[in-house]
């Protein structure tokens, strides 16, 4: 009977000194992430809350990590009090509009005809929040 071999991968040992470098040069990664916390940063928040930080000043993981906390605590602190203002003033986004079901029609489209169809699948993908 012939003898069977295992196959055997030898695992290189772990460096964890060389894993975690905060010193290192940022990766693309990295950079677009901080692009969109920039963009985000530049859209949401009103400019007395921005940090004013130029991203392409950041060149190390420690000072990306750094920007990117500021960022997310400023976003999150920003969300929550606009959750809390919305919630406060009672309003609900329900009966803005009229209703898609009014029997109204526009122009002298018929109700099965493509322009309607394609204008009410356009409205079912918007999301409601």
């Amino acid at each position: 009977m012939a003898e069977e071999f295992a196959l055997t991968v030898e695992i290189p040992e772990f460096d964890q000194e060389a894993a975690y470098n905060h010193d290192r040069p940022i990766s693309s990664l990295i950079r677009t992430q901080l692009l969109h916390l920039h963009t985000a940063e530049n859209l949401w928040l009103p400019e007395k809350d921005r940090t004013n930080i130029n991203i392409n000043h950041l060149l190390t993981e420690r000072q990306a990590s750094e920007y990117i906390q500021k960022v997310t605590a400023l976003l999150q602190r920003h969300g929550e009090a606009a959750k809390r203002k919305t919630a406060a003033s009672g309003k609900s986004k329900k009966g803005k509009g009229a209703s898609p079901k009014s029997g109204k029609v526009s122009g002298s489209k018929a109700p099965g005809s493509q322009a309607q169809r394609t204008r009410s699948s356009a409205r079912k993908g918007k999301s409601r929040k």
